[in-house]
């Protein structure tokens, strides 16, 4: 393996995220020992996870780490189930959670994997208030025991997995020891056990009174594996763990879970309809209602009505405005095509558009509601002569003005114009009064999601914005690589920014966002000159990647010239840069996840690049990827 190609994102972010157990496994104080001696023994060093591992475990000697080592040795994202079960005449709620270790190119008939450590923060909702129950054993002052319970007539099952209480270090519910347990998974099944004990003496509050409470899993993402529950969560569940739930992380999962469902069915309902009545030539622009599909969802009113409380509330500053644009940025059309594989993209990213115009078509009062008072906030704040700074209070305040923006520009015209929101005229005045970068870049991302296509103010308050930028910031390399991703990322044909010709041609027409992206490469304005610069890394991921990554029905325009184009940049570049080229070959790699006419074309492209005999890292990445079943 060309060890260029092993420094992917998922070496950082999983190799962070298992950082992040020892952390959850020992606690803040022994977390604070092992790192203490890390410093101490290798400081200055060249070291190896392994020595990271000795030095925690070293360090905390009465805890039983030693299946850590499992995760840099074992490749894949392991998936945990977990079994729900209620005895309601015991008092005892069950949890079996069973660990399956996903089947890796990389063991060639080797020995079978073994369980992994996996510590799953769990805390239970009273399903009456939505609470969190008090899970303290009788001695530490409550009412509930937890054991690991034998699951298998052999006895074997569970045997090493044990209960801990985290020792609470940041404030977060999933600290909290009278409301949040770890359960240390350590063999492949094992069942764990909520009894209640002890009579009522008037003071104690009976902890499962409601009847069967329900588990909030995987608190503060725990551990970074798949979580399955059986049963399932229904949508009036799914709705109490976005409203209830304490831990931010799971009421963003609620929040993702229910957004996923219902963009997916609404997906499944168009395509079948779709396919039953057209030609596959004609199959991304058929004609589709796919808002009253997603209205008509099941799940869909309580969604919607739980989404338009979260944004009130974040008006109303009375949950963490960040973390409200977090769990209403729904899932991507990349999340989604792993859901329903294989897949039609183009279809996918109008199914996920029109649900995004139904979220805002529902929300539109709370979001002007937000809209304004982050305004009128940041106004009061600089009239206060209050700097600009990165701190918790008024990054909140961006990222939601940023998101109720993009929300609002997302509206048809008609629905737009049904609530007096001028896109126009609001972005216009966004960008004019835009007092950092943060909201200035938030602003060309509303623009891009403007119905500029059908509305000739925002097509020119799109064409005038972005020219605006460019003339600003042109001889700014960090900021010109923001306005390239921009620009790659527009359906719009932006004619007088991204070329001298403002004359749309037949390519523009039929391939707009191809068009801008080729005009931006060839420099065909000559205010490019200075912006766009092949032969740089980070411009090239801006403009092609942002192309390839970003712009789905550019991309996989089914006549595929998106795709033919991308190709001839990164063999391009490959000769030039063959990190950067091998990096931004991935969407190719999965040509699995699409419909068969675009998977035989992106498999064509990969055989494309192998017969222009590239460079070792291309070479392997493309070889792979063909070759993996």
């Amino acid at each position: 393996m060309k060890i260029d190609n092993f420094y992917t994102l998922t070496v950082y972010e999983k190799g962070a995220e298992v950082i992040r157990v020892y952390h959850t496994l020992l606690g803040e104080t022994g977390f604070r020992k092992g790192m203490d001696l890390y410093f101490e023994r290798h400081d200055g060093c060249a070291v190896t996870c392994d020595d990271f591992f000795a030095s925690m475990r070293d360090a905390n000697e009465d805890v039983d780490i030693e299946a850590l080592h499992n995760w840099y040795h074992q490749a894949g994202t392991p998936s945990v189930r977990c079994e729900r079960r209620f005895d309601a005449a015991s008092k005892t709620f069950f949890l079996t959670l069973e660990q399956v270790l996903p089947k890796t190119p990389d063991e060639h008939g080797s020995d079978a994997k073994v369980a992994q450590l996996i510590p799953v923060t769990v805390g239970l909702l009273d399903a009456a208030t939505g609470s969190d129950i008090d899970i303290r054993a009788p001695d530490r002052g409550g009412r509930v025991e937890i054991a690991v319970v034998d699951g298998s007539e052999s006895g074997k099952v569970g045997r090493g997995s044990r209960v801990a209480f985290p020792a609470s270090s940041n404030g977060s519910s999933s600290d909290d020891p009278s409301t949040s347990v770890v359960l240390v998974l350590s063999a492949m099944k094992a069942t764990f056990a909520f009894k209640t004990v002890g009579a009522p003496d008037g003071a104690s509050v009976e902890p499962f009174a409601a009847g069967e409470p329900l588990p909030s899993l995987l608190r503060n993402f725990s551990a970074p594996v798949a979580m399955t529950v059986v049963p399932p969560f229904d949508t009036k569940e799914s709705v109490f763990f976005f409203a209830h739930d304490s831990d931010p992380f799971n009421r963003w999962e609620a929040a993702q879970t229910m957004a996923r469902g219902i963009i997916c069915r609404a997906y499944k309902t168009a395509a079948a309809s779709i396919s039953d009545t057209i030609s596959d030539a004609d199959y991304d622009g058929a004609q589709c209602d796919f808002a009253s599909i997603i209205v008509s969802d099941e799940a869909w009113p309580a969604f919607a009505g739980a989404c338009a409380s979260i944004v009130d509330d974040a008006a109303n500053d009375k949950v963490d405005r960040a973390w409200a644009e977090e769990a209403l940025s729904f899932p991507g059309v990349a999340a989604l095509l792993r859901e329903v594989a294989p897949a039609n993209p183009v279809l996918v990213h109008r199914t996920r558009s029109a649900f995004v115009k139904a979220f805002a078509k529902h929300c539109v009062v709370p979001l002007k509601r937000a809209l304004l008072t982050c305004e009128k906030e940041s106004h009061a704040a600089k009239d206060a002569g209050e700097a600009y700074d990165i701190d918790e209070k008024q990054t909140a305040r961006r990222s939601l003005r940023a998101y109720c923006l993009a929300a609002l520009a997302s509206l048809d015209v008609e629905s737009a114009k049904a609530v007096d929101f001028d896109a126009a005229h609001v972005l216009r005045d966004a960008y004019d009064g835009a007092q950092n970068m943060t909201e200035t870049v938030s602003v060309l991302n509303a623009l891009a999601k403007v119905d500029a296509l059908n509305d000739d103010d925002a097509n020119g308050v799109l064409r005038a914005t972005f020219k605006r930028f460019l003339e600003t910031w042109k001889d700014d390399a960090n900021v010109s690589c923001t306005y390239l991703s921009s620009v790659a990322q527009l359906s719009a044909y932006v004619s007088d920014v991204v070329a001298d010709d403002a004359t749309q041609n037949e390519s523009a027409s039929a391939n707009p966002a191809l068009a801008n992206v080729s005009a931006v490469c060839e420099n065909s304005n000559d205010a490019f000159s200075n912006v766009y610069d092949a032969k740089v890394p980070n411009k090239f991921y801006a403009l092609i990647g942002g192309f390839a990554r970003g712009n789905v029905c550019g991309f996989h325009a089914l006549d595929g010239r998106g795709y033919d184009f991308v190709v001839e940049k990164l063999l391009e570049m490959d000769k030039i840069n063959a990190i950067a080229a091998s990096r931004l070959a991935k969407p190719f790699t999965e040509w699995r996840l699409y419909d068969p006419r675009r998977a035989l074309m992106m498999r064509l492209c990969l055989e494309k690049i192998l017969a222009a005999k590239p460079s070792p890292n291309m070479f392997e990445i493309c070889t792979k990827s063909l070759a993996a079943e």
